[in-house]
């Protein structure tokens, strides 16, 4: 188990979950945003990356050119302990 600070609170994901990290977190009450239900196109999900390391970026990822430091909650997993925020 890793720990993730999101947005003032702390939380714990299974780095070996198949889990997307953002349906971790909305397991454990989380409020994120997910129009597009984790599909990768909406970007609602999207998270500014403070500390931490995640999985590589999915091909739905490059092809959004996401700036530096972001991610889609929705497209990766957590592989250490993270401290993010919510962009939207």
């Amino acid at each position: 188990m890793v720990k993730v600070h999101l947005n003032g609170k702390d939380y714990e994901v299974d780095e070996t979950s198949e889990e997307s990290l953002m349906q971790q977190l909305k397991n454990q009450g989380a409020e994120i945003a997910a129009a597009c239900n984790g599909a990768g196109i909406c970007q609602t999900c999207a998270i500014k990356v403070n500390s931490g390391e995640l999985t590589d970026k999915t091909e739905t990822e490059e092809m959004m050119d996401l700036p530096d430091g972001q991610r889609l909650s929705c497209q990766c997993r957590a592989k250490s302990d993270l401290d993010i925020e919510l962009i939207y």
